[in-house]
């Protein structure tokens, strides 16, 4: 009962504790092991060293020759006189001579001289004329004790010495021994204690301050979403070595191997090619457009910083064509109905205007008002259609045209713009999106300069080997504190939110076709961004 509210109790407290109890509990042990074992080793060697010197002070008295010849003739006064100032000297509890029978000749305690030795240890000493070291109890008490024979010039055995120390006195000597060791034992427990407690708290801060059930529970949540997101998900250590993979990442590089096998891999031993999981390990990335295993997809990596150090990667990833379906749909939704609205504008104030006149029956000034529209309009939409023959982009073109006239700005084509195909390094809304990007920015920058022209210049042309798109605005120019980040997302030179997209999209899309952007200073007012897209060897 009492183990099973100990154990009970134990489980009740923290992971921290418990760590801290355990270590407590088994240093504890250790060390009453250690104290048990160091005692049992000092009182060995100490009955040894002191059975020694008993013995070795016995045989030194016991080969007098004054104590041989007082033994030889019973004179005890003599030998009282012989032994005394020995014992005084020597640490020993007691030094005890007899005859050759075991009667005592010379005692501690004058009471006993005259009887015999007790213990029963003296017949080796007395009848084989042996020396050696034995533990009996004497009259004195238990006592480690050394004998010597007396032997008088011919060998013969006359008396014998007995050399004693109380078992008594040797437990104070080892006590004191021990004693010696409590300080530096106690320091190691308190040392012991210390690193306990600095070991629990490691461990839980490596545990995030959490309970094993939590980290257990934490986990099999971030597995279930780590599978069930829709986009493909890479865990990388420090080594780049793949740490967790989801299904979705399988499957979006065609990867048969199930996880258990492709972990321990280095990511470049999969995906290839690897410059995204390599290239400034300690930049984030996010919303790139790369190529893995041959699929451009859209990726993002977040280091994992543990200790203000990358301890690893995640790496997130999804089909581009997937984004680029639903992107189209909606650029070409956006598209028309832009240009709806631009030419639905513009035709708005023109019938008004024929209205008017005609209300006034000037029919000449309204017949001429109709055909100078139709002769300007036709003249920019002639020019569209034969200068620019993929119909996507003449499209576009289009729309932007009537979007200038709506916003009060008038946009110019160079008269050197021809464009028979763009290279096949950029899908058509890929395309789309680069120039139409540029010309919106070009709009908003126009706009907010109150002393600039309302003119937006654009030159398209691909007659070399490679596509050349400018675009001269007549804006309030790019500060030169953002310029070298102009192109990063989310950098913008506009106030409002809804920015900071657009001219890292075109950045992506050149940077993917090894394609260059030039950003000059456009005179008096304004920027002027040139592209440059090589075609294809192929093309």
């Amino acid at each position: 009962m009492f183990i099973r509210e100990i154990t009970h109790w134990f489980a009740r407290r923290s992971f921290q504790n418990r760590i801290f109890l355990l270590i407590l509990f088994t240093s504890t042990i250790v060390m009453l092991a250690i104290t048990w074992y160091l005692t049992d080793i000092t009182k060995e060697r100490l009955h040894y060293q002191v059975g020694q010197r008993a013995l070795i002070q016995a045989m030194q008295i016991s080969a007098m020759p004054e104590l041989v010849e007082a033994v030889e003739a019973h004179d005890l006064p003599r030998i009282k006189a012989l032994i005394d100032p020995m014992r005084s000297f020597s640490d020993a509890t007691y030094i005890t001579v007899g005859n050759e029978k075991g009667q005592r000749l010379y005692h501690v305690n004058p009471n006993e001289i005259g009887k015999y030795m007790e213990g029963g240890d003296s017949d080796d000493a007395l009848y084989n004329a042996k020396s050696y070291v034995s533990v009996r109890k004497g009259s004195l008490g238990s006592s480690l004790r050394g004998k010597s024979p007396i032997q008088d010039s011919t060998g013969k055995v006359i008396g014998i010495v007995s050399v004693g120390y109380t078992l008594e006195q040797l437990e104070s000597w080892l006590n004191l021994q021990i004693s010696s060791l409590l300080f530096p034992m106690a320091l190691l427990l308190l040392v012991l204690l210390y690193c306990a407690r600095r070991f629990s708290l490691h461990i839980k801060k490596q545990m995030l301050n959490m309970e094993p059930q939590q980290l257990s529970q934490l986990l099999i949540q971030q597995s279930v979403l780590f599978e069930s997101v829709f986009e493909g998900l890479i865990a990388i250590d420090s080594q780049h070595r793949i740490t967790a993979i989801n299904q979705t990442a399988r499957r979006l590089l065609n990867l048969s191997q199930p996880e258990s096998e492709l972990i321990g891999y280095a990511i470049h031993h999969i995906v290839l090619p690897e410059a995204f999981f390599y290239d400034a390990p300690q930049k984030n990335k996010k919303d790139e457009i790369v190529t893995f295993n041959q699929m451009k997809v859209i990726a993002s990596r977040m280091a994992v910083i543990i200790d203000n150090q990358p301890q690893g990667w995640v790496i997130s990833f999804r089909n581009k064509d997937d984004i680029n379906t639903l992107s189209l749909q909606l650029s070409q939704v956006r598209q028309y109905a832009d240009n709806l609205r631009a030419v639905q504008h513009e035709h708005r104030n023109l019938i008004s205007t024929i209205a008017g006149l005609l209300f006034l029956k000037r029919y000449d000034n309204a017949l001429a008002l109709i055909q100078q529209q139709s002769e300007s309009h036709q003249k920019v939409l002639d020019f569209i259609s034969h200068n620019f023959r993929d119909h996507h982009l003449a499209g576009l073109l289009i729309g932007k045209y009537y979007r200038a006239k709506e916003l009060g700005l008038e946009l110019i084509f160079d008269p050197s713009s021809f464009v028979e195909h763009l290279p096949s390094s950029l899908s058509h809304n890929e395309w789309i999106s680069i120039v139409g990007n540029l010309l919106d920015n070009a709009y908003n920058t126009t706009l907010l300069n109150r002393e600039g022209s309302r003119q937006i210049e654009c030159l398209i042309n691909s007659e070399g080997n490679e596509v050349i798109i400018e675009v001269a605005d007549q804006g309030c120019g790019i500060d030169e504190n953002i310029r070298q980040h102009i192109f990063e997302r989310g950098v913008t030179t506009h106030n409002n939110g809804d920015h900071g997209i657009g001219l890292w999209l075109v950045h992506s899309y050149v940077k993917q076709a090894n394609g260059d952007i030039i950003v000059d200073n456009n005179n008096p007012f304004g920027t002027i961004f040139t592209l440059y897209i090589p075609f294809t060897r192929e093309e």
